[in-house]
C-alpha cells in the first residue's frame, strides 16, 4: 500500500493565526447611560401553539420582534459598557434567555421559538436554527425530541400530496457550522451533518444514505440523542497548517489526554447602536469554493482531490482523524454515520471577504472564539422540536465513548464561553493599554488628533449612521535611515472625511506591526496613578 501523501502548507500572504494582535483600538465616544444596563429582553409576538398528543404537553411559539440576523457576511453579537475597560470601553454580554439554547440572532425570521428558547419550529419551507454553544474539542451531546412531525397513526391524513407517511410537518436533525445556508436543511452542504425523520436517512453535501433499518422513521415523542467527537485543537491546528502525520500524531488522542490546548482568539469587530442596545458587527465566514464546488459536484472524487487530513489542496477540504457524530433513538446507539468531519480551524474557515460598514477590510486566519460545530435543527412545513442541550435529560448518553472519553453535554459550553469572552476581553483591554498607550477623547499617545497624520478618528463627532468610531491607516513601513513623511493622505485635515477617504491605505495588521512609529513601553510593574511623560495616558 503507498504511503499517505503528505499535505503541504497552502501558500498565504496572511499572518498565522498565532501571530494576530489586536487592532488599533477605536475611539468611541462616552458610553450613554443606556450602555450600562443590560441589553433589553427581544420582544415576542405570539404566532400559534402546538399540541402533541403522544408527549401530552403544549408548547407557544413566537416571532422574534426587531432582531438582528446573521447574514450577508456579518455577525452580531451584544455588548454592555465596563468602566473597568477604560481603553476598549464594552465587553460582550448577550441576551436573555441565559442558558444554552438557539440562537436569535443565528435563524432566520421565519423560525419562531418557545419562550426558553429551547424548541423551534416554522410554518414555511425548509428553515435552520442553530444554538448559541458549539463543540470545537471534545465529546458533547445533546436530545432533540420531536414535537410535530411524522405521526405515530399510520390511517392518519398526510400533508404531503404525495401520500407519502402522515405528518403534521417534517424536521431533521444535526450539527451545522456558522458557513451553512440558514435557509435550507442542514446536510444540504459540506458543512452541516444531520438526519431526515423520513426513513432515518442521514445527509451530508445534498446526498441522502440510508441509516435507519428498512422502515423506520423518527415520529413524533421520539428523542433522539447526538453525539459529537472532536480531536483537540493542537491536532487540530497540524491538520490545517499541513504537518500532520498520522504515525507520529496518532489518531486517537483527546483533549482529557493532554494539556490545555492555547488559542489565540482575535475579534476584529465594530461597535454600534441599534435602538436601545449596543452591539458588536463582525465578519463571518463563508463558504469555500472547493467545498461548495464539492457539494455540487456529481462525481464522488472532488477535482481537488478527495477530502482528507492529508488533502494538499486547500485546507478546506482536510478531515479532522478521530472525528464523528454518533446518533442515538430513545436510548438505543443507532451508529455512527458520519465520520472525519471537515475542518473548521482557519484557514479551513475563511472570513468574509468583505468589509464592515466602516469600510474596514477583515484581517484571514483570525479564531474569535466561535468557530466549530453548533447545534442545528431544521423545520418544514409546521415541523416542531425541542432540545436539551444539558441535563436532566430525557433519555441521556452513555458516561463514556468508546475511546473512554467523558461525554459532557454541549449545554456546559455556554457558562465556558463566557469565560472565554472575559479572557478575551481582558487580553484586548490589556493590549490596547500596553501596545497603543491609551486612547481617551481625541488623545492617543499623547498626541492629538487633528487629521494631520496618522492615528485614530473617533469621539462623538463621528458617531453616525449607529456606528460608534472610525480610524485611518497606518503609516507604511519606512527603511532604515530614511525620515518618514508625514503627509495626511487625504490632505484636507477634515477626520470625518478621512474615514470615508480609506482605500488601499487602510490598518490592517500588517501595517500596524511594520510600521516606524514610536510606541510607548509598558510599565514592568506597576501603572503610575497619573501620565509621567512616557507614553500612557489616564483614563477617566
Amino acid at each position: 500500500m503507498p504511503p499517505k501523501k503528505r499535505a503541504v502548507a497552502v501558500q498565504n500572504t496572511a499572518l498565522p493565526s498565532s501571530d494576530l494582535s489586536i487592532l488599533r483600538p477605536l475611539l468611541l465616544a462616552e458610553p450613554r447611560s443606556s450602555d450600562l444596563l443590560p441589553p433589553q429582553p427581544r420582544q415576542l409576538n405570539f404566532v400559534n401553539r402546538k399540541t402533541s398528543d403522544v408527549i401530552g404537553q403544549s408548547w407557544d411559539f413566537f416571532e422574534i420582534v426587531d432582531k438582528l440576523t446573521n447574514k450577508n457576511g456579518f455577525r452580531y453579537s451584544y455588548a454592555i459598557a465596563d468602566p473597568s475597560f477604560p481603553h476598549i470601553k464594552y465587553r460582550q454580554t448577550d441576551v436573555q434567555p441565559y442558558h444554552a439554547r438557539f440562537s436569535f440572532e443565528d435563524s432566520p425570521a421565519a423560525i419562531l421559538f418557545s419562550k426558553d428558547a429551547l424548541a423551534v419550529t416554522s410554518n414555511e419551507p425548509w428553515h435552520t436554527a442553530r444554538a448559541n454553544v458549539c463543540a470545537r474539542e471534545g465529546s458533547y451531546y445533546y436530545e432533540a425530541r420531536i414535537v410535530s412531525g411524522v405521526m405515530n397513526n399510520s390511517s392518519a391524513p398526510s400533508s404531503n400530496s404525495n401520500g407519502s407517511l402522515p405528518s403534521r410537518g417534517h424536521v431533521r436533525l444535526g450539527f451545522a457550522r456558522r458557513e451553512a445556508d440558514l435557509d435550507a436543511n442542514v446536510g444540504v452542504d459540506c458543512y452541516g451533518y444531520g438526519i431526515r425523520d423520513v426513513n432515518g436517512e442521514v445527509v451530508n453535501r445534498m446526498r441522502c444514505e440510508y441509516f435507519f433499518p428498512k422502515g423506520e422513521s423518527i415520529r413524533e415523542g421520539d428523542v433522539i440523542g447526538l453525539l459529537i467527537t472532536l480531536p483537540p485543537l493542537s491536532l487540530h491546528k497540524k491538520v490545517v497548517e499541513g504537518t500532520y502525520e498520522s504515525g507520529a500524531d496518532g489518531e486517537v488522542s483527546t483533549p482529557s489526554s493532554e494539556a490545555p490546548s492555547v488559542t489565540n482568539i482575535v475579534r476584529d469587530r465594530i461597535p454600534f447602536h441599534y435602538k436601545s442596545d449596543f452591539c458588536w458587527q463582525q465578519s463571518n465566514v463563508f463558504p469555500t469554493k472547493q467545498l461548495r464546488d464539492y457539494a455540487f459536484n456529481l462525481k464522488e472524487t472532488p477535482t481537488f482531490g478527495p477530502p482528507s487530513p492529508f488533502n494538499a489542496e486547500d485546507a478546506s477540504l482536510r478531515t479532522l482523524p478521530g472525528s464523528s457524530i454518533t446518533i442515538y433513538k430513545n436510548g438505543v446507539k443507532m451508529g455512527t454515520p458520519f465520520e472525519e468531519l471537515y475542518a473548521f480551524l482557519p484557514p479551513a474557515s475563511r472570513l468574509a471577504n468583505g468589509t464592515n460598514n466602516l469600510g474596514i477590510g477583515e484581517r484571514e486566519n483570525a479564531d474569535d472564539g466561535m468557530i466549530g460545530y453548533y447545534p442545528a435543527v431544521s423545520c418544514y412545513g409546521g415541523g416542531a422540536v425541542e432540545c436539551r442541550f444539558e441535563g436532566p435529560w430525557w433519555v441521556g448518553p452513555p458516561s463514556h465513548t468508546d475511546n473512554g472519553e467523558p461525554i459532557r453535554g454541549i449545554g456546559e459550553r455556554f457558562n465556558e464561553q463566557i469565560v472565554e469572552d472575559i479572557i478575551a476581553d481582558i487580553v484586548d483591554e490589556v493590549e490596547a493599554m500596553c501596545v497603543w498607550g491609551g486612547v481617551d477623547g481625541n488623545v492617543v499617545n499623547n498626541a492629538e488628533i487633528d487629521g494631520s497624520g496618522t492615528g485614530a478618528v473617533g469621539g462623538s463627532e463621528v458617531l453616525k449612521g449607529g456606528v460608534s468610531a472610525a480610524y485611518e491607516s497606518a503609516i507604511p513601513p519606512v527603511a532604515d535611515g530614511q525620515t518618514e513623511a508625514a503627509a495626511n493622505p487625504a490632505g484636507n485635515g477634515n477626520e470625518a472625511g478621512s474615514v470615508m477617504d480609506l482605500d488601499s491605505g487602510q490598518t490592517t495588521l500588517e501595517d500596524t506591526t511594520s510600521a516606524d512609529a514610536t510606541v510607548p513601553e509598558a510599565p514592568q510593574t506597576t501603572i503610575p496613578d497619573a501620565p509621567t511623560g512616557d507614553g500612557d495616558v489616564e483614563m477617566s
